[in-house]
Parts: structure tokens; C-alpha cells; sequence
């Protein structure tokens, strides 16, 4: 039987628990949240105990592995806490909000001997991984250019969460990373990146003060280039990442969930999520949530969608087969080995760095 803990019992922490019910010899042992009530509710509906600190949950002995889904710049603490006191970490991402950040925590889990996993979700999405079969199998040559669009617009909120919030989510560039993070999965940390990004018109009552239009050009090390526009000011909004190969493309088509494969054979489609029901679901939810940017913030109470909840128990489950067996997916061993989680924050670091000097920033550096 193993143990887990969960600090944080918001939106992705109910998830978690949700999919923990799902996965044998396995209990929920305790939980913590800045929160109270938050916390008192969660933990009884849960039928676990509740945590006084950061601290008292990673001392439990009852506790194996800690599951971190606090706000995003918040995951230093309960990381390096958790990693002296010998437990596994699961960390949501953005892994942290600075290569210095990240880089303590990966050094704090090295030391200890456990295990760290960056929850980098877009990972496990069943269509991401056939891009990756269909790039492996050469089904469009060399890989050329990626053209990245995650955009939407988004009208006034009742309540301003921490994910509107730049110093605490990062803005859209960190919080919403899923597509530099595939980027370098495939095609490892680009050369240089140069990046502009404002916010255009999301200002006074029931905004947040991120960056709602964000730019990214990026120099690929095989030679090609990508690009990424990411924000909540596009009425016009889209979701997608093209592949640009030497004899076809593959369209990764998120806001209508399928897959397009085109080269000389001709014109291939496939599942973007696990079955048909899951990928009407997720092009539903884009329809309905132009208030929300398109881009499902959960909040507390919030229901999770089945796609959703798919993506979070496969990656659990992963991270909960690495620890159980020692073994690690080959598919996923830069999650565990903190080529991921550099990469990323590398590439997310020089963007911000390079939004203040208006210069391109070189990445190896």
C-alpha cells in the first residue's frame, strides 16, 4: 500500500483524489491546505486526515509520495520539503516560475534519492502521442518548422483567481506552457528565443494584470524554427500546433480534437482524445467557454470534464508505476530525469527575459 498526500485541495488536487480512488493498494493519507475550510471539507469527503503544515504532512510516516497543486509559485517550499523528508514528488505544472526555483527543487530531490515528476500533461494526450509515433515513423520527414497557436478571448470574471494573476500563476506564458513544453519534446531546448508580449486591453474591474497577447519566435537546434502566440485578447481565437515536415505535415487540432495527418499518401485523421464522446466533450467546452478564455481555468467545485480526468490518471498513473516499480517508461523519462522541467522554464525564463530587452536571448546560455 502506498501513501500519498496531497497539499493543495483546489481544483487539480480534487482531481488527484478522484484518480487516486481509481488506482489499487493505494490511500489517500493525509492532506493540507493554506485553506481551513477548504481543507476540513476536502478531507471529509475524502475520509483522510488533515495536515497543520507543509511540514507535519511530509514528516507523516503514513505518507509516501506528496502531490503538489498549490498555485504555481508556490511549489518551492512543499518540493524541497517533501524531498528531505524522503518522499516521492508529483509537481503540477509549471514546475516553478524560475530556473533558479526549479533547479532547487530538482537538486533537493537528486539529494534525497527520490523521485521527482514534472506533470506536464499535454504529454499524455492520446493524439500528442500519436504525433510522436507518426514523427518517429518518418510518415513526414524531417521536422522542419512548428507554428503554435493557444488563443481565445476572455471577458470580465466575477472573482479574479490566482491564475489571472502574474506574480502567482506566471501569466499565460508560464501557466499555460503545455505548448513550449511540447516544443522541446520535440525537438529539444531551441537555440534562442525572442519574445513581445502586453496586455492590450484586459484592464480595471474583473480582469487580472497578465499578459493577455503574448509572441514567441524560437530557433530550433536541427535548424528549422517555431513559433507560439498565446493569450485571452483574440476574438478569433485557436488552438492548435502545426509540424511542418520535409514531406507532409501534422496538424494537432485541440479546440475541434482531432488529429490531421497529410503527406504523399494523402490525408489521415485521428483521435485527439481517448474515444469519440471525450473528443465531442472537449470541442464542446470550447464553445461554451468564451468567458473563460477558452482555455477550462478550473476553479474550486468546479466539475472535471472525462478528457480531463483521462489526462490526469495517466499521468498519475505513471508516476505511480515509477514508484511502485523502480521502472521508468522510456516515453517519459525526461518527466523524471529534469530534462522537461529545465527545458521548459528555460525557454519560458529567456521569453521574459527577452520581453523586457526587446533582443533575442540564447537559450544554452
Amino acid at each position: 500500500m502506498i501513501g500519498y498526500g496531497i497539499i493543495g485541495c483546489g481544483y487539480a488536487g480534487r482531481i488527484h483524489a478522484d484518480n487516486l480512488e481509481k488506482l489499487p493498494e493505494v490511500r489517500l493519507a493525509a492532506v493540507f491546505d493554506t485553506d481551513y475550510e477548504r481543507m476540513r471539507a476536502f478531507a471529509q469527503e475524502r475520509g483522510t486526515s488533515m495536515a497543520s503544515s507543509i511540514e507535519e504532512l511530509c514528516g507523516d510516516k503514513e505518507v509516501d509520495a506528496v502531490i503538489i497543486t498549490t498555485p504555481n509559485n508556490s511549489h518551492v517550499i512543499p518540493a524541497i520539503c517533501a524531498a528531505k523528508a524522503g518522499k516521492h514528488v508529483f509537481c503540477e505544472k509549471p514546475v516553478a516560475l524560475s530556473l533558479k526555483d526549479t533547479k532547487e527543487m530538482l537538486d533537493a530531490a537528486k539529494k534525497s534519492g527520490v523521485r521527482f515528476f514534472a506533470a506536464h500533461t499535454t504529454n499524455f494526450i492520446r493524439g500528442v502521442q500519436t504525433a510522436k509515433v507518426l514523427l518517429a515513423s518518418d510518415a513526414i520527414g524531417k521536422l522542419l518548422m512548428i507554428e503554435a497557436v493557444h488563443t481565445d478571448w476572455a471577458g470580465p470574471q466575477q472573482s479574479i483567481g490566482w491564475k489571472q494573476m502574474k506574480t502567482i500563476s506566471g501569466g499565460h506564458l508560464y501557466h499555460h506552457m503545455h505548448e513550449i513544453d511540447l516544443i522541446c519534446q520535440l525537438t529539444g531546448l531551441p537555440v534562442s528565443v525572442y519574445a513581445n508580449g502586453i496586455n492590450l486591453v484586459h484592464h480595471g474591474t474583473g480582469y487580472g494584470d497578465e499578459e493577455d497577447a503574448v509572441f514567441l519566435n524560437m530557433k530550433l537546434s536541427g535548424g528549422g524554427f517555431a513559433s507560439l502566440i498565446i493569450g485571452s485578447a483574440f476574438h478569433l481565437g485557436d488552438h492548435f500546433v502545426k509540424l511542418q515536415g520535409k514531406t507532409g505535415g501534422i496538424l494537432l487540432d485541440f479546440k475541434n480534437s482531432v488529429v490531421q495527418l497529410e503527406n504523399g499518401q494523402g490525408k489521415t485523421l485521428y483521435s485527439m482524445q481517448e474515444n469519440e464522446p471525450e473528443d465531442e466533450e472537449r470541442r464542446n467546452e470550447y464553445r461554451k467557454n468564451k468567458q473563460d478564455a477558452g482555455k477550462g481555468f478550473g476553479k474550486p467545485g468546479m466539475k472535471t470534464s472525462s478528457w480531463m480526468s483521462t489526462i490526469f490518471y495517466k499521468e498519475l498513473l505513471c508516476f505511480h508505476n515509477i514508484i511502485k516499480t523502480g521502472n521508468v517508461d522510456p516515453k517519459y523519462k525526461s518527466l523524471l530525469d529534469g530534462s522537461a522541467a529545465y527545458n521548459c522554464v528555460k525557454v519560458l525564463d529567456g521569453a521574459r527575459e527577452s520581453m523586457v530587452s526587446g533582443l533575442p536571448v540564447r537559450l544554452e546560455e
